[in-house]
C-alpha cells in the first residue's frame, strides 16, 4: 500500500568513535518496508561490504522485521512511524528496529511452521540468520535488536615510500622529455610557418603540413582530406597511397559524427612495417569551422602501439587550425575574385545593354520621340527601340522579358535583334509580332520564359498610327483635348504560343497627338519610389498633361519627376525595371 501523503521516509548516516551509524525513519506500511530494506543494503554497500549474500541477508531481515510491525499495527489507530538504526562495529553489524505498534509475544525458540501455516516463517528466518536477537515489548512501543558477526575487508598493502632520489630523477626525466617535446613542436611550427609561404596551392600547403605532423608525432603514415563540393576529398598522404585510409571508414565516420578525436588501437601484428597492415596506434582528428566540417587528419604508427601523448595531440590540433585558417583564407580570396569577376561581367553587360538603347532621334516628318530605361538591377529585361522609317515617321517597340539579371537581359537583346531584322514588316506591327513570336518560341519555351511586347508604326504622312499588343501594358494615345485611346493587350506574350495571330489597332493622328508606351515597373507596388497605383492612374495623368501640348521631351521629364527617378545617390532602389517611350505628332 502507498504511504500516507503526510508522512515521508528519511535517512542519514554518521560516524562515531565506536562505529558507523545509519538511521532511517518512515511510515508503518508495506511500501516503507521495502524502502527501508533497500536503504540499509545501499548503506552497507557504501561502507565497503561487497558480499552479495551478506547484503541480501540484511535486506531480508529488515523486510521481515518491518512486515511484523505492519502486521501488528492497529488498523483503527492513527498511522504510526517506525525507524531503523544500523551500526557497523569492527566485529559485528547491529540493527535496531523501533516501532510504535501493539507488538506481540516473541517466542523463545521459533520453529519452522508447517506448509499450510500463514505466519511464523519470518520469525524463524530472523532467528536462523542472526547471531543475537532481542525483542523488548512496551506499551505501544517495541524494539527489536538484531546482530551478525562482521569481518571488515582487508585493505590493500601500503606501498613502500618512494626513494626520494629516484623520484626526483624520474621527475627531471619527465620534465626533460616534455621540454624536448615542446621545443620540437615549436620548431616544427616555426619551420612550417616559414615554408607555408612558398605554397602556391592548398594541396602543397597540406602536404607540407602533413609532413611536419608525421615527423613531430613520430608517426609512420598520415592522410589529410578536406571537404570540397560537399565531399571529403583526399588532399595529401605520407607513407600510403593518396586516398588510402590509415584507420578505417567506420572510425573516420565516428570522428565526424561525434566531432571528437578517435584513437587507433590494434594489437601487434606480425608485419608492422607493411603498409597493408593496420596501424598499431594513431589518431583521427576532425576539424571544423563553426558547425561546418572542414576536413580530417589521420596519423598512424606501424612500429609502436604507444598512443600519441597529450603534447602530440595538441600539435595535431594546432596544425589542423593552421590548415583550417588557410583553407578559409583561400576560400574567401576565391569568393572575392569570383565576385569581382561577376561584378565586372555585370558592369560589362550593363554597358553593352546601355549601348543598345536608341540614341536621341531627330524628328521625322513632324514626329519626335523620347524614352527612358532604368533597370532594378545592374542589367534587366526591359528595353525599347525606335527606328526612323523612310521620312514617314517611326517604327517603335517596347518589351518586358520575364525576370531580371543576365538571362533577362540576354533575351531582351535577342528580341530586339529579331524586330530590327524584319525591316519589311515595320509598317505592319501585327505581322511583325507574329513572325517574332514564331521565331522566338523555341528559345523562350526552353528557358521557360516569355516577353510582353507592344509594337507600333507612326505614319505622319498618312496620319495613322498602327499598334499591336502582345500581353503588354496599355499603349496610350491622347489628343490635345485629353481624349484617350488605350490599345489593350489582345493576345498572350511571345513564348506562350508557337504561331499566334495578332490584332492590329489603327488610330488617326490629329494635331497634338501624343503616344505613351510603358512597362509595368511604373505601376509595380513593390517599387519604393512614388509611382502610379494602377494603369488607369497613368492614363489620367497622360490625359491631363497632354492638354498643354507638351513636347515628347517635356513629357519625359515630367514623368521622371513624377516617378522620382533622378540619379540622386540617396534614391531608393527599384523592385522592378522602369521603362517608357513617348512620341509626339505635330
Amino acid at each position: 500500500m502507498p504511504p500516507p501523503p503526510a508522512q515521508h521516509a528519511s535517512q542519514g548516516s554518521s560516524r562515531s568513535t565506536t562505529g558507523i551509524a545509519w538511521l532511517w525513519n518512515g511510515p508503518c506500511n508495506l511500501h516503507a518496508v521495502r524502502e527501508a530494506g533497500t536503504g540499509l543494503r545501499s548503506f552497507l554497500a557504501s561502507q565497503g561490504i561487497s558480499d552479495e549474500q551478506e547484503l541480501a541477508t540484511w535486506e531480508l531481515l529488515i523486510s521481515e522485521a518491518g512486515n511484523n510491525a505492519v502486521e501488528y499495527a492497529s488498523p483503527s489507530a492513527t498511522p504510526r512511524s517506525w525507524d531503523v538504526r544500523a551500526f557497523i562495529f569492527p566485529d559485528k553489524i547491529s540493527v535496531a528496529v523501533h516501532d510504535h505498534t501493539d507488538g506481540f509475544e516473541w517466542p523463545d525458540s521459533p520453529q519452522l511452521p508447517d506448509d499450510y501455516a500463514e505466519s511464523g516463517r519470518g520469525l524463524f528466518l530472523i532467528h536462523s540468520l542472526t547471531s543475537h536477537r532481542s525483542y523488548l515489548r512496551l506499551p505501544h512501543e517495541n524494539i527489536l535488536t538484531l546482530e551478525r558477526p562482521f569481518s571488515p575487508p582487508t585493505p590493500p598493502p601500503t606501498p613502500p615510500p618512494p626513494d626520494p632520489a629516484h623520484s626526483l630523477e624520474a621527475t627531471l626525466d619527465g620534465m626533460t622529455e616534455e621540454l624536448a617535446s615542446c621545443y620540437e613542436s615549436l620548431s616544427a611550427i616555426f619551420h612550417f610557418t616559414a615554408e607555408s609561404r612558398q605554397s602556391s596551392t592548398l594541396a602543397e600547403f597540406a602536404e607540407r603540413l602533413l609532413r611536419h605532423l608525421v615527423t613531430v608525432t613520430r608517426s609512420d603514415t598520415g592522410t589529410l582530406s578536406i571537404v570540397a563540393n560537399s565531399e571529403l576529398t583526399p588532399l595529401a598522404s605520407i607513407g600510403c597511397p593518396l586516398g588510402a585510409s590509415v584507420s578505417s571508414p567506420d572510425l573516420e565516420n565516428a570522428a565526424i559524427l561525434s566531432r571528437q578525436d578517435q584513437w587507433i588501437e590494434h594489437p601487434p601484428h606480425p608485419h608492422p612495417s607493411s603498409p597493408d597492415s593496420p596501424a598499431l596506434a594513431g589518431l583521427v582528428h576532425p576539424f571544423y569551422s563553426g558547425d561546418e566540417l572542414m576536413g580530417l587528419i589521420s596519423l598512424g604508427r606501424y612500429s609502436s602501439p604507444t598512443p600519441l601523448n597529450a603534447g602530440e595531440v595538441s600539435i595535431v590540433h594546432t596544425f589542423a587550425e593552421f590548415l583550417n585558417q588557410e583553407a578559409l583564407s583561400r576560400r574567401h580570396a576565391e569568393a572575392a575574385i569570383a565576385a569581382s569577376v561577376a561584378r565586372r561581367e555585370f558592369e560589362l553587360a550593363a554597358t553593352i545593354q546601355k549601348s543598345l538603347e536608341p540614341r536621341a532621334q531627330a524628328p521625322v516628318a513632324g514626329v519626335s520621340a523620347a524614352g527612358h530605361c532604368e533597370s532594378a538591377l545592374t542589367i534587366g529585361g526591359d528595353f525599347y527601340d525606335i527606328i526612323p522609317w523612310n521620312n514617314m515617321g517611326f517604327f517603335f517597340v517596347i518589351a518586358d522579358v520575364m525576370g531580371k539579371g543576365v538571362a533577362a537581359s540576354m533575351m531582351a537583346a535577342v528580341t530586339r535583334s529579331v524586330f530590327r531584322s524584319m525591316h519589311e514588316l515595320h509598317q505592319s506591327p501585327a505581322r511583325a509580332v507574329a513572325r517574332a513570336a514564331s521565331q522566338l518560341y523555341d528559345d523562350f519555351d526552353r528557358l521557360e520564359m516569355f516577353v510582353t511586347v507592344a509594337v507600333g508604326f507612326v505614319d505622319n504622312r498618312s496620319r495613322l498610327i498602327r499598334i499591336a499588343n502582345a500581353g503588354h501594358c496599355p499603349v496610350i494615345v491622347a489628343d490635345a483635348s485629353g481624349n484617350l485611346v488605350e490599345v489593350m493587350p489582345s493576345h498572350p506574350p511571345i513564348g506562350i504560343l508557337r504561331s499566334p495571330d495578332f490584332d492590329e489597332t489603327g488610330i488617326p493622328i490629329t494635331k497634338g497627338t501624343r503616344i505613351l508606351a510603358y512597362t509595368d515597373g511604373l505601376t509595380d507596388p513593390r517599387n519604393s519610389r512614388p509611382s502610379f497605383s494602377e494603369p488607369s492612374d497613368v492614363s489620367s495623368w497622360m490625359a491631363d498633361i497632354c492638354r498643354s501640348q507638351p513636347s515628347a521631351a517635356d513629357i519625359r521629364e515630367q514623368l521622371l519627376k513624377r516617378l522620382a527617378s533622378s540619379s540622386a545617390p540617396d534614391a531608393p532602389a527599384l523592385a522592378d525595371d522602369q521603362t517608357f517611350l513617348v512620341l509626339a505628332c505635330d
